[in-house]
């Protein structure tokens, strides 16, 4: 099955292990079992039913797609690589957005789509622990930047203190080394939910922003900093994979600068602009959401 490790045959020899990457790709979409069409079935209708049922927030420059929190899949499995290209055709011709989404948009969420499913095989684990601390603190800024304009007050420098408190302080307490008494476990529970809060409450005190999508958008990518950091930071802790945390940004930045480039004239907006609404929302949709349900999928091990 796709995304599973190598395995070894009867004859002790181990499967797949001389198969080039392009071999292992082609056969990631194009060999299905009955399960994995049903995986890439439920995958297309999930995308398109959340686009649609969300249509206010799905389409256009100010967007936060929830289904786009579904595109970390392909790390697990490379069933979702067609399911998320056919729900987002579905979701884009029903969105009203003209045939360039119906097109190009799919198109886009495909190739992002292999790239995530290749995520999982970047070979150096130390080169992808750093990777992965850049969106981590990038959300953070660009959070603080949406709500304060970098405006420094009294109350938004006890806003800025308290973020990255709540920042840090997720990092250092994930990484404590574990341990089994339930006392602690509960604790740890406890200090997550304060991280958050602490976090809600500098969200409060930094905005300066009277722009309320701004100030919305501003406070979820700085709550989305800090549940990343809580994750990026269990995972080294637990030694698995920490490329996990990367799985997120194929779509990110693929949407962010590829689906600007025929939305903006659409919609009659620059640019860069463009660029900065669409990676913003993409970054709360696959981060908030998309990294805590992939975590939960390889917990559950429902694709390995």
């Amino acid at each position: 099955m796709w995304g599973r490790p190598h395995t070894f045959a009867p004859n002790g020899r181990e499967n797949r292990v001389d198969e080039p990457p392009s071999r292992r790709l082609i056969a990631a979409v194009f060999k299905f079992t009955g399960k994995q069409a049903a995986i890439a079935g439920l995958i297309a209708a999930l995308y398109a039913v959340l686009s649609l049922v969300f249509h206010p927030i799905s389409f256009g420059v100010y967007q936060i797609r929830i289904a786009e929190a579904l595109t970390v899949i392909p790390f697990l499995t490379g069933a979702a690589i067609p399911g998320l290209f056919i729900g987002c055709y579905i979701a884009n011709a029903l969105g009203g957005m003209g045939w360039l989404d119906i097109v190009i948009g799919p198109l886009i969420t495909l190739v992002a789509a292999f790239l995530t499913w290749g995520m999982r095989r970047l070979p150096s684990q130390i080169l992808s622990g750093v990777i992965a601390v850049i969106p981590v603190f990038g959300m953070w800024a660009g959070g603080v930047y949406m709500l304060s304009g970098w405006l420094i007050d009294t109350y938004t420098a006890i806003g800025l203190i308290l973020s990255a408190v709540a920042l840090l302080g997720a990092f250092i307490l994930e990484e404590a080394p574990r341990r089994k008494k339930e006392g602690f476990r509960l604790g740890l529970w406890i200090w997550r939910v304060v991280a958050l809060l602490v976090a809600a409450s500098a969200v409060r005190l930094l905005r300066t922003t009277p722009d309320s999508h701004m100030y919305l958008a501003g406070g979820l990518l700085l709550l989305a900093s800090v549940a990343a950091a809580m994750i990026l930071a269990r995972i080294r802790q637990a030694g698995e994979n920490v490329n996990a945390v990367l799985a997120p940004l194929p779509p990110v930045l693929l949407n962010a600068f590829g689906v600007s480039l025929y939305l903006a004239p659409v919609m009659g907006v620059d640019y860069w602009f463009a660029v900065q609404m669409i990676g913003v929302g993409q970054l709360i949709a696959c981060y908030l959401l998309g990294l805590p349900l992939l975590m939960m999928l390889r917990r559950r091990g429902l694709f390995v």
